[in-house]
């Protein structure tokens, strides 16, 4: 009977694998194209479903599908066959719904004729106006991997958690025991590139805490809202099959109920998690938060994309703005209220000097955060640029360069009007499966736009920046800009957009001297004038409108007018903002809140107000001066200076690499990189192939593991202090036991570190074993056993710098030599560290008389003593 139903589970498996779409299907559905039966079932490989889309839509509407589309996917899937040794000639029907044989051979095909059908070979794709990156394609059709891996072993409480056996990258590590450990009160700032799981620092918390605490994590997109609390609810009905709660996800797409109980939900202590945007967080959910705060149920706080926090003037996403306010108010309610500070994580991809300047500015002070930095540029993009001569030409070379280019790519312009005009062009050219995106993009078409984008059912996408953050598709093949970005920064993160599976992209830019002009135009933004801000600024706090009870906000119009204008509108309202964003820059006040409806009123705000639709601002003046006009003035040049000498420099930094001038792993390291007093953010250079490295793109694509650095403080533990009162500590901080290193002594070992988990909870236990050695094992399941917190890392005890320890850090160290340097026995005394309890052999000798044991001059406890001690 049990072979009867494996067969037929075998059976079954075998049937439903031959209902998928792979390389046979689709070479039988081209040879014999009337009889063709296109599986309904999604295929297994990207490329193979974006295939069978087109094709099931030409058997159901054979008019309305492109042969455009068509031969560029098939291209595509030929070049990949070829590149790993596959045929690399397709028979293909000459059924009247298929391109003819003219229409292969000028899409650059060969093609051999027969009397049932013909067969097509692709020829290698080649551009020679880009000189030796004519083959700039090539890597990317092979989909040769381009990332070296830098998974390390995740710690056993990070393993239980996140059921992860590895984490992606050291500095993703580092982050998330910065999350647990780091004191309250200290802001972590988390700096890891693309595809170095910043989306866990989230995760972690409402796992780690349980019920009764709640995680909210500002992000910039609905659709990143969504698919990160899609994540959150599989990784907490793991950790509780029966776990049910209301939407982790607050946006506009809810019904009106399910906003009702989420903030109910978050009242009462039931909600463990909300991703919002910031203007939920300060609108909508902001009394709900305020509650949560109040009785110390809000413990932590993520920004995600924090960079956004510093984007200047009146750019994409003010209302990023209004978090700083926000986050002080909601930590000094819980701080006055509940005796509790919340964590604060800040998180990004890409921190510039003055991006991470701006961040310690607001949730600092900087002494008050702590930099996670593991930056490693991408190598996955081949970089080419190309200057035209004319909108003409660049019109030209894009339109060429996308009937080749693999797919799905993104082509990025500058406007909105552009990404219309060019989404408009290519259709013309008989691209079907494309769309536009951009800031001006209705909130009920982005929904469907990324759900086509995400299944595969776009090819491509013309679009602003707006089309960026939240996109996280991971097979992205080609970026092509229609323009000149206006920093390296913006290009940067565009590009960042591609290759997120590991495999080769593509970036391709093209400009002209009117996009250079257009770079500049933007990059110098409009910035408001003293006198007609000040102006502004008088008519707006005489009109004051609400002084909110019991708090120092101050509501004003935002429709005010100043003296020498009678008519309101939408664009006086946007020069008012704009008025208070630049103050805000200047140090002149805050802005915390808005709302589209008058506050007094107490109404909940469901929908999402954005800076354009507002009337109303709240504001903390933070300057007595605010109203004289020569204080004000000075403040206000101060800042615009500021913000003019970056744009200055973001714009000629972008000219200098498309023309050449500066490698661009080189230009990108300069803008990355960092090194001053309460900030350390070296970036380990690679380049996936540029103009300067093409003839050795192998070479330079090649990176080691980036430098992170550990975390230097930790929370306080007080279990320790109990445990060691009677013991005779070396020094107020350091604890020496003695341990077995003959037979019996791993049994030994691992008793004893079992023992010191329980009583002194460490935040740390450091061996000088490697990872993944059998001692490093042995620790590592201790650790699991105990069900500890405490991380596990390595050390070298050759170099003292490796034990110099954080402050407050509770550790064990591990010793199995037979002898310490002096330097060692240095670093252990004068460390930060609250306690650290050195485990050695008995037999170590001493690092000042080596002819004598170290264990007969010094304080320090068998480990069966200490045992009993423990156990007492």
């Amino acid at each position: 009977m049990r072979g009867c139903n494996l067969y037929r589970q075998s059976l079954s498996f075998h049937l439903m694998l031959s209902d998928l779409f792979d390389d046979s299907a689709l070479q039988s559905a081209c040879r014999d194209w009337s009889n063709a039966n296109i599986p309904s079932e999604l295929a297994l490989d990207g490329l193979l479903e974006r295939i069978r889309q087109l094709l099931v839509g030409m058997k159901s509407f054979p008019r309305f599908v492109s042969h455009v589309d068509l031969i560029c996917l098939i291209r595509q899937w030929q070049l990949r066959n070829m590149a790993a040794g596959a045929g690399s000639w397709l028979r293909v029907s000459r059924h009247d719904d298929w391109p003819s044989v003219t229409l292969w051979r000028e899409a650059g095909f060969d093609v051999a004729e027969f009397s049932d059908g013909f067969d097509v070979r692709t020829r290698p794709v080649r551009f020679p106006w880009f000189g030796a990156q004519e083959d700039i394609f090539d890597d990317v059709f092979a989909e040769l991997i381009s990332r070296t891996s830098l998974e390390v072993p995740a710690d056993p409480m990070l393993r239980r958690l996140l059921r992860n056996d590895t984490c992606l990258s050291e500095g993703q590590r580092e982050a998330l025991r910065a999350v647990v450990h780091l004191p309250a009160d200290v802001t972590l700032i988390a700096n890891l590139p693309t595809g170095s799981g910043k989306s866990s620092l989230s995760h972690l918390p409402p796992l780690f805490h349980g019920e009764g605490h709640l995680t909210l994590t500002i992000v910039p997109t609905v659709a990143l809202a969504i698919d990160q609390a899609r994540r959150m609810e599989e990784l907490l009905l793991q950790q509780s099959p029966f776990w049910e709660a209301t939407p982790l996800a607050y946006h506009g797409g809810l019904t009106q109920k399910e906003r009702d109980d989420v903030r109910r939900a978050i009242q009462s202590g039931a909600q463990r998690m909300i991703f919002a945007s910031p203007e939920s967080a300060t609108g909508a959910l902001r009394d709900a938060l305020e509650h949560a705060a109040a009785i110390g149920r809000l413990t932590h706080i993520i920004v995600d994309e924090a960079h956004l926090v510093a984007t200047w003037g009146s750019g994409f996403r003010p209302e990023f703005q209004l978090l700083p306010a926000l986050v002080r108010h909601l930590r000094k309610i819980s701080h006055e209220g509940a005796k509790r500070s919340i964590r604060l994580i800040l998180a990004s991809a890409t921190l510039t000097k003055g991006t991470i300047d701006v961040l310690q500015k607001h949730f600092g002070p900087a002494a008050q955060t702590e930099l996670i930095s593991g930056v490693h540029l991408r190598s996955e993009p081949r970089y080419a640029f190309k200057r035209c001569r004319s909108k003409a030409e660049q019109r030209e070379r894009v339109l060429e360069v996308l009937k080749l280019a693999p797919r799905p790519f993104i082509l990025y312009v500058t406007k909105p009007e552009e990404a219309v005009a060019f989404c408009a062009l290519l259709r013309d050219e008989g691209f079907g499966r494309i769309d536009h995106f951009t800031g001006l993009t209705l909130t009920s078409e982005r929904g469907h736009l990324l759900r086509s984008w995400n299944s595969g059912m776009l090819d491509g996408m013309v679009a602003t920046s707006a089309f960026g953050l939240g996109v996280d598709k991971a097979d992205v093949r080609t970026i092509v800009h229609a323009t000149l970005p206006e920093s390296l920064d913006r290009f940067y993160q565009e590009v960042g957009r591609s290759g997120r599976d590991g495999k080769a992209s593509a970036s391709l830019l093209f400009y002209t001297d009117e996009d250079i002009e257009q770079a500049r135009s933007i990059s110098l933004q409009r910035l408001i004038g003293n006198g007609l801000g000040y102006k502004r600024w008088v008519a707006m706090i005489a009109t004051t409108v609400w002084q909110q009870p019991n708090s120092d906000l101050v509501w004003i119009d935002l429709d005010a007018l100043r003296s020498d204008l009678h008519q309101h509108s939408a664009a006086n309202r946007g020069w008012n903002f704009r008025t208070l964003n630049l103050m805000a820059l200047a140090g002149l006040l805050e802005i915390c809140e808005l709302r589209s409806h008058r506050p007094e009123s107490r109404q909940v705000e469901d929908e999402v107000v954005r800076e354009v639709d507002a009337f109303y601002a709240a504001v903390r003046i933070l300057e007595t001066g605010h109203l004289n006009e020569a204080f004000f003035n000075a403040r206000m040049n101060t800042i615009r200076s500021v913000i003019n000498e970056s744009s200055d420099e973001s714009v000629e930094a972008v000219l200098d690499v498309v023309a050449g001038n500066i490698e661009i792993s080189h230009a990108l390291s300069s803008t990355y990189e960092l090194v001053q007093d309460n900030a350390y953010v070296p970036v380990t250079r690679c380049c996936g192939g540029c103009p300067e490295h093409w003839a050795n793109k192998q070479v330079s694509s090649k990176y080691g593991k980036p430098f992170v650095s550990r975390t230097s403080r930790f929370a306080t533990k007080k279990g320790w202090r109990k445990a060691t009162a009677t013991l005779p500590l070396l020094s107020p901080n350091l604890l020496i036991v003695t341990c077995p290193e003959a037979a019996g002594g791993a049994v030994i070992r691992g008793a004893l570190i079992e023992a010191l988990l329980s009583k002194t909870q460490p935040h740390t236990v450091l061996l000088d074993a490697p990872t993944g050695s059998q001692e490093w094992t042995d620790v590592w399941n201790a650790v699991g056993r105990a069900g500890s917190d405490a991380f596990i890392d390595t050390f070298d005890p050759g170099k003292a710098a490796s034990l110099d320890g954080g402050a407050g850090e509770v550790r064990i160290v591990l010793w199995s030599t037979t002898s310490i340097s002096q330097d060692v026995r240095g670093s252990l005394l004068s460390s930060p560290c609250d306690l650290t309890v050195l485990v050695i052999p008995k037999d170590i000798k001493d690092p000042d008389r080596p002819d004598r044991r170290w264990t007969d001059v010094i304080d320090h406890l068998s480990f069966d003593t200490l045992l009993r001690e423990l156990s007492a």
